[in-house]
């Protein structure tokens, strides 16, 4: 009986600890993941990449910024024309997992770049949504905020 009773105070006390190794496993393979999708989203975006679009934003995707809110196919159509990107960079990721299939993704970006001869602001702040659908991550909201310092 006192082995019995050893063997289940033993298997309760590690059974969190192996679940929260197991949980921080999955946040760290996702957030490796996401981040690896968002930095090949920017770069689509200065190679005017529309089979990337294609692939990695949901059909429901919504973005977001100072010009009002943009649909996946909106984007599409725009990409061929779209901007002229000299350059950007993409910093201080911050990552929550909100559950096993959604995600939100913060940074800060750096960009170059002028869409129908506006220049866009040279620092934003970007908020973006992850779903996992079909194993795989897809973007459906893109949210950027000037900085202005």
């Amino acid at each position: 009986m006192k082995k019995l009773f050893l063997f289940l105070l033993i298997a309760v006390s590690t059974s969190p600890v192996s679940f929260c190794q197991t949980t921080m496993a999955k946040k760290s393979t996702a957030e490796a993941q996401v981040i690896a999708i968002e930095k090949a989203g920017w770069q689509a975006w200065t190679n005017k990449d529309v089979a990337w679009y294609k692939a990695n934003v949901a059909a429901d995707f919504l973005m977001v910024n100072g010009e009002g809110i943009t649909n996946k196919a909106d984007i599409i159509k725009s990409i061929p024309a779209g901007c002229e990107v000299k350059s950007f960079s993409l910093d201080d990721f911050k990552f929550v997992m909100l559950n096993e299939s959604a995600v939100m993704l913060t940074y800060t970006a750096m960009q170059d770049a002028v869409c129908n001869g506006k220049t866009l602001p040279a620092k934003v702040r970007s908020t973006v949504n992850y779903v996992k659908r079909g194993g795989k991550w897809l973007e459906v909201m893109y949210m950027e905020t000037p900085v202005t310092q």
